[in-house]
């Protein structure tokens, strides 16, 4: 027993001389493995991430929301670019029929969207303009950090007043408070009555305080000049009531826009929930294909240990006739470019596991994610790059074990 356990660190000892003697050809053998745990982990952990911050905006948004958006006309645009326009058919009557004819809507708020340019003594700023009405803000969710929120009747009597995302607030006034200043939006003079509370970056990193808010009426009959809506936002009492709903808006607006059996919508029924769900397939086939590209690189990371180890085969070939000429056997060969090779592979997964640690979490820092580690990555990561590991030694292992020793012996 004694004797087995000597051979055993006596073999030990011998592949851990020949892999500090070697360190640059290691390195280069394991590079792959390295590569490969890595890459993984960090675009798994990232998924995660991202998925994470899907949830937290769906959550922010309501799972009961859907979102009544006027369709394109194709046959139909506007400038240079051709772009095709809005089609003008949805209208702010459409709501008191679905609130009439739909019983599982909570809440319906008109909203005219569209870009606007903010002057504020020489500084100019373009940012999204939202036109709508007080239950727009229930249904999104957002207050109003600093001032107020215009009142119905300012609404009505289209009086210009305007409230700034927090972003929009700080491009035009910096540190100063804005309230009661006067701005102009595309050359109309709007009185800034609220600042509306910090929202940030939403799960595609757009900024969502690049906004502004006015009254739907005041932007109909002062900025745009028109009386369509660009989208309809409704809460449903609950989440189990959404199906319901949607098919509820699409069977009265189809009805109310009286569009024939097989004419196409002049509008589009979004789900939030259908959206977060899309996009977390998409993450979910990203991946897919990162385990495909990473156990790939895996493999190579293999082909590399068993071409250095060939290579250190032919270097030792004397060392190797050597030993079999005082005593060892094939079997001793054998374990000893196995361990060494799982020891190759051993070392490559740890040091992709150390940086599938760190770089998950820089990158998060830097995009403004929540932290996730994929431990489940990282573990059978780590599993795959033992087993390539061994399974690249075997072949080297055998093929030194084979050599005769008076042949190896004359190669010195």
């Amino acid at each position: 027993m004694e004797k087995k356990f000597e051979i055993h660190v006596r073999v030990l000892r011998l592949v851990l001389k020949s892999l500090a003697t070697n360190k640059k050809r290691c390195l280069f053998a394991v590079m792959g493995i390295i590569i490969g745990i890595t890459a993984v982990t960090t675009l798994v952990s990232l998924g995660q991430s991202t998925q994470q911050a899907l949830a937290q905006e769906l959550e922010k948004l309501g799972t009961n929301l859907l979102i009544i958006e006027a369709a394109r006309n194709p046959n139909t645009s506007r400038g240079r670019g051709g772009q095709p326009t809005t089609v003008e058919t949805l209208v702010e009557s459409d709501i008191v029929v679905l609130t009439e004819e739909i019983s599982d809507i909570a809440f319906a708020a008109p909203v005219l969207q569209m870009q606007g340019e903010l002057k504020a003594g020489a500084t100019v700023v373009k940012t999204s303009v939202i036109a709508t009405r007080s239950e727009f803000m229930t249904i999104r969710n957002l207050s109003v950090a600093a001032g107020r929120m215009f009142l119905d009747e300012e609404d009505a009597a289209a009086r210009r007043v305007i409230l700034l995302g927090h972003t929009v607030s700080g491009q035009l006034f910096g540190g100063i408070d804005p309230l009661g200043e006067n701005i102009r939006v595309n050359n109309v003079l709007f009185e800034v009555i609220g600042v509306l509370a910090e929202k940030g970056l939403d799960a595609n990193g757009e900024d969502q305080d690049d906004v502004v808010v006015i009254p739907l009426t005041t932007a109909q009959r002062r900025l745009a000049g028109v009386k369509y809506l660009t989208h309809i936002y409704v809460r449903a009492t609950g989440t189990d009531s959404l199906d319901v709903v949607k098919e509820g808006i699409i069977s009265v607006l189809r009805t109310t826009h009286h569009l024939v059996e097989n004419e196409p919508s002049d509008f589009n029924v979004l789900d939030q929930a259908e959206l977060v769900a899309a996009r977390t397939d998409i993450l979910g086939s990203v991946e897919d294909l990162v385990r495909i590209l990473a156990l790939v690189t895996l493999l190579a990371g293999g082909l590399g240990i068993t071409a250095v180890q060939l290579v250190s085969i032919r270097e030792r070939t004397w060392e190797i006739g050597l030993h079999r000429a005082v005593g060892a056997r094939k079997k001793d060969i054998v374990n000893q470019y196995l361990i060494e090779a799982m020891i190759l592979g051993g070392l490559g997964g740890l040091s992709g596991v150390a940086l599938g640690l760190i770089a998950p979490v820089v990158i998060a820092y830097i995009l403004a994610l929540q932290p996730v580690i994929a431990w489940s990555a990282l573990l059978v990561s780590f599993i795959i790059s033992m087993i390539i590991g061994i399974i690249a030694g075997i072949y080297p292992a055998f093929y030194a074990s084979q050599l005769d020793p008076v042949v190896a012996l004359r190669t010195a």
